[in-house]
């Protein structure tokens, strides 16, 4: 096993598995040597500092297109093309103008008014889902409370019946281990789950031709001047919201009271002053984010401090190593649910800033809220809980806690 002193950013994609439960010593040993190195196992470059990753994932010269063609793929991958050419569609691996126009044709349905619309039945998702359990005085947070919670609401936002939120967590946790460490033996895993997927949605849209007023509808008459999303963008960029939003908003609402419960001063502080709820929020998102690195194609030759970054390279945008930066927060490494001027890329920047970021703040910050309020004695019942086999996305297999 590889330590943090000798480890590389390859490692976490050969799943060394101290560091996918802890990957901070490696950034920070990085970050100090160099914010942007190549990496040799990988074949890559990878940005490991706030002002380069801010800065590049800003930058035109990138290309977010970074998902191969059929004809780019090894055969052994081959069970896998139908996700991938899905995933091509998503406005996630588009650059402008294709991106542009997808993300404003999605704008106009996912919007903050209907965002914020949903406050008062994510509150009552919460209630209920601590109610089931606040009797029997423990829980595992990701499986009673923090997988069901985004499920739930976003399968309501479109429309979907409640009873297939299992097989939406069984098919968006196929995307997730895809997107963040994908495994040649899985493909046809992969691939038949993506075909389930959006078997299921087409039967699903017609519906929603009427005059429903979800997500799902709103998407499907979603119109600029004449344009439409054709079936196939529709389908993707639905696969999109709701593996990403299930996804990362569970990892943000387990990392962020994993925090709270290992940091007890943070956690009285919190307690005694619930205002500072939306600011704590920020920090889980900057000290443990959900999504650790993304990455980009290099469109032409360019050069970044004093390296020279040769065109068609993949670059890694390390978005967890940029978050503890100490050129830009102070004390990175401590938790602070006070911090201020907390401008941290757990979201993304740019053009693709992450869409879904005011309903999982809103989540979040209601999650948080209730959970303090309700079980004021909370504590862990496992010092280590083991963490994702993923290298993307950073949160739990399970969280055990008492109250």
């Amino acid at each position: 096993m590889s330590t943090a002193s000798q480890s590389t950013f390859a490692d976490l994609f050969f799943m060394d598995p101290a560091l996918i439960a802890d990957p901070y010593p490696m950034y920070a040993r990085l970050l100090a040597e160099n914010p942007l190195y190549f990496d040799a196992n990988l074949g890559m470059w990878v940005l490991l500092g706030y002002a380069e990753v801010s800065a590049g994932l800003r930058d035109p010269r990138f290309s977010a297109q970074r998902i191969a063609g059929a004809d780019e793929l090894p055969p052994e991958w081959a069970a896998a093309q139908p996700l991938l050419e899905y995933l091509a569609r998503q406005m996630l691996f588009r650059d402008p103008p294709d991106h542009t126009r997808l993300r404003g044709l999605v704008s106009k349905a996912f919007t903050p008014r209907m965002i914020e619309t949903m406050r008062g039945e994510i509150q009552g998702i919460v209630d209920d889902l601590l109610s089931v359990v606040q009797a029997r005085g423990e829980m595992d947070v990701i499986r009673d409370f923090a997988y069901p919670l985004p499920t739930t609401v976003i399968a309501r936002m479109l429309g979907v019946p409640e009873r297939d939120n299992d097989r939406f967590k069984h098919w968006s946790d196929d995307f997730a281990e895809f997107l963040g460490t994908p495994q040649m033996d899985a493909m046809e895993r992969f691939g038949q789950s993506m075909q389930e997927f959006t078997d299921y949605l087409r039967a699903l849209i017609p519906t929603r031709q009427g005059d429903e007023q979800d997500l799902l509808a709103a998407l499907l008459h979603a119109e600029e001047n004449g344009d439409t999303l054709s079936e196939t963008e529709l389908l993707a960029n639905i696969i999109l919201l709701l593996a990403a939003g299930h996804e990362t908003t569970t990892n943000l609402i387990g990392n962020g009271l994993y925090a709270l419960l290992t940091h007890p001063d943070q956690l009285q502080r919190l307690r005694d002053d619930p205002s500072l709820i939306p600011s704590a929020v920020e920090e889980f998102l900057r000290f443990d984010p959900p999504v650790q690195f993304t990455s980009r194609i290099a469109k032409e030759a360019m050069t970044i401090g004093n390296q020279e970054i040769a065109q068609g390279y993949e670059v890694v945008f390390a978005l967890a190593a940029a978050n503890r930066d100490p050129a830009q927060f102070p004390e990175p490494d401590t938790l602070d649910v006070g911090r201020r001027d907390n401008r941290h890329v757990a979201f993304g920047f740019g053009p693709h800033f992450c869409l879904g970021a005011p309903l999982a703040r809103l989540e979040g910050q209601i999650a948080f809220a209730t959970l303090l309020d309700r079980l004021p004695h909370l504590r862990l019942r496992e010092e280590a809980p083991p963490r994702l086999a993923n290298a993307a996305f950073h949160g739990f297999q399970r969280l055990p806690v008492a109250f």
